[in-house]
């Protein structure tokens, strides 16, 4: 694909509706489906016939680029192409990855809850079928997505994945009222249910989800860098000098995370500085926005009240105690 086109639809098409997107599911269903239309809900497949597969940082840039359209729609879009590449890593060879990029079907993921302690939702083998019991805290994509790829430890601590449809009756869910995101479909669910052995995935160590948190360090910071690239925007209708020294750390935060991807040993340490230090200028970007709004930034209608909250939110995803302690240690120490 090419991420000018991506960028052309994205300024054109849903950057100007991005407050409704933020208000009205059947507007965020709508531009998620145009995304598919477009072939763009298979970022991190690999390539096919007369088409490159994207870089680590292309995929990146197109994240970003999507975030500073619109918070919601990068939230949604990224739970199906996450579990496009993982579905990709795991059955290279599954003729399903095509239709993927067409969100053909839709897919959303549910794995979060493998940080908690202990695991609320638990797998175990009933002969050849898979027996799940348990809670999903989070669960994003509710009546867009058509699957959902779960996630669940074994009694050996290994985890285990499937695909089960969203439409089996076995689901109970309970909508959460967000203050960021809200139209996003993310609620909380009870799921007890026995599957055939064709709906398995595969199954992975007990460590992956902390493996998956390592390796995946700066894959958010898109989304950070995004929110404030949209907050500079909305900063420079009112202030250029404040916007324009604002921007100059986001291309310098930018380079250094650029620089990180291209690097095939990049230091779990270092990527954890770069994703505390594009937080951090989110927060400074949109803060600055309201005020810059005024009075006008408390209106659902204006663009730095939402993205004050989708801020809010991208703080909070993929969360890790190691960014948690470093954030807030981070925020105690600062001038």
């Amino acid at each position: 694909m090419e991420l000018q086109a991506l960028q052309n639809w994205l300024t054109a098409e849903v950057q100007p509706q991005a407050e409704a997107i933020d208000q009205d599911p059947a507007v965020l269903a709508t531009v998620l489906r145009q995304m598919g239309d477009r072939g763009w809900l298979g970022l991190s497949l690999p390539a096919i016939a007369g088409e490159a597969a994207l870089s680590p940082l292309q995929v990146w840039q197109a994240q970003a680029a999507i975030a500073s359209a619109s918070g919601a729609l990068a939230f949604l879009q990224t739970q199906h192409q996450s579990a496009a590449a993982f579905l990709a890593r795991h059955h290279p060879g599954d003729r399903r990855l095509q239709g993927l990029r067409q969100g053909q079907p839709t897919i959303g993921i549910g794995f979060s809850h493998l940080r908690r302690s202990p695991v609320p939702l638990q797998a175990q083998w009933q002969g050849n079928q898979i027996c799940l019991s348990g809670q999903l805290p989070w669960l994003t994509g509710w009546g867009f997505f058509e699957e959902f790829l779960i996630a669940a430890p074994l009694p050996d601590g290994q985890i285990l994945f499937c695909l089960i449809p969203a439409s089996a009756p076995e689901w109970r869910v309970s909508p959460l009222a967000l203050a960021a995101m809200g139209t996003t479909g993310t609620v909380a669910a009870q799921l007890s249910t026995t599957l055939p052995r064709d709906c398995l995935v595969t199954i992975q160590p007990a460590t992956w989800i902390r493996d998956r948190d390592r390796q995946g360090i700066l894959s958010p910071t898109a989304f950070a860098c995004g929110v404030a690239r949209a907050a500079i925007r909305t900063l420079e209708k009112h202030s250029l000098d404040s916007a324009a020294l604002l921007q100059s750390r986001l291309e310098q935060i930018e380079q250094a995370i650029a620089t990180s991807l291209l690097q095939p040993e990049r230091s779990p340490d270092r990527a954890l500085d770069l994703r505390v230090q594009a937080l951090a200028l989110m927060h400074r970007c949109t803060q600055a926005a309201v005020f810059s709004a005024a009075g006008a930034a408390n209106s659902l209608q204006h663009p730095a009240q939402r993205l004050y909250r989708e801020a809010l939110a991208f703080s909070v995803l993929g969360l890790t105690a190691d960014l948690q302690a470093r954030y807030l240690t981070a925020i105690a120490t600062a001038d």
